[in-house]
């Protein structure tokens, strides 16, 4: 996808990792939420939620898949699920309900490295699918398809985002084409594809840390108000805590952060993400990451923060 596809463009990008020339942190319009304890339970009246339980998938878009991919199983600990070669996913934490990356390539050399989108699962889905379109349609949300694996929409501010299993076969990156017919043997074909190599994917070298879980995940918008009521109403979420500047929602072991983007007439955009890893000392992760010859870079959301190889900021703690 390309960065005018994901609602940012490269000056933006650049700001928001830190690499422009001034180094400025992000500034800008700030939302009014003030009034957001009296938002009604759900965004319309008789309105019915479909609570997230976890993230099926983050969808990356870097310059080298393969590199990326070795990266997250080698530093994060991280177990290869499925690779076709092109776009493989990568997993962590629990073997039923995981977290997963899926790492795919840019629509073209020279995009930014971004998160595409962000795929919630929800546990029992298939019982539920018919009813969550229907509550979606009812919302008057912009539907698709994503194969039979799930469903893709928007928030109110545009950024692309998934209801999908927990766990299932007929979620693999690409598989929105081949599982147009969820089980059937194209998708079977499919998912089976990215199985055959398994054995010779890299495994995580000892040396790094064993992530169990995101721990949040940063979703700039541009009217943080507006998208709150999307992920508390529709999607379950509990609000941590309001700011003027930032909502934190709470869904499973997983926590979304809404920040504004710098101007309101920006894009909705995704580029920072942290993972909960086991045994976590962040002087013994700064050792480590110094070892690897990897910038620590400064962030007050993480204990330790730093960027991967495509300078997307990951950020490192002991919980969510």
């Amino acid at each position: 996808m390309s960065a005018s596809e994901n609602g940012i463009n490269r000056r933006q990008l650049l700001r928001t990792l830190g690499l422009a020339a001034t180094g400025a942190a992000i500034v800008g319009a700030v939302p009014d939420l003030a009034g957001l304890a009296a938002i009604p339970a759900q965004m319309q009246a008789g309105g019915k939620a479909f609570p997230v339980t976890t993230i099926n998938h983050l969808a990356l878009a870097v310059a080298d898949t393969t590199k990326s991919r070795d990266f997250y199983v080698d530093l994060l600990g991280m177990r290869v699920r499925w690779d076709d070669g092109k776009r493989p996913d990568v997993e962590f934490g629990s073997m039923t309900s995981p977290n997963e990356l899926y790492i795919g390539p840019l629509a073209k050399p020279g995009d930014p490295p971004t998160v595409g989108h962000i795929a919630f699962g929800i546990s029992n889905f298939w019982a539920q699918r018919t009813a969550i379109k229907a509550e979606m349609d009812r919302l008057g949300q912009t539907v698709r398809p994503d194969g039979e694996g799930g469903w893709t929409t928007a928030t109110p501010t545009g950024y692309m985002v998934q209801v999908v299993p927990e766990e299932d076969d007929t979620m693999f990156p690409g598989a929105a084409s081949p599982c147009v017919v969820a089980k059937s043997d194209k998708c079977k074909t499919a998912y089976e594809a990215g199985l055959k190599n398994l054995s010779s994917a890299p495994k995580p070298s000892g040396n790094g840390f064993k992530a169990v879980g995101f721990s949040r995940i940063v979703l700039h918008v541009p009217n943080v108000a507006k998208d709150v009521g999307f992920f508390r109403d529709f999607l379950g979420m509990r609000v941590l805590s309001n700011k003027p500047d930032e909502c934190l929602l709470k869904f499973g072991a997983n926590t979304l952060d809404l920040v504004p983007t710098s101007n309101p007439d920006d894009k909705p955009y995704c580029v920072q993400y942290g993972f909960a890893i086991e045994n976590f000392d962040s002087a013994k992760v700064e050792a480590e990451l110094k070892r690897r010859g990897i910038t620590l870079q400064m962030d007050p959301k993480w204990p330790v923060a730093f960027k991967d190889p495509d300078g997307l900021v990951i950020g490192i703690s002991d919980k969510a």
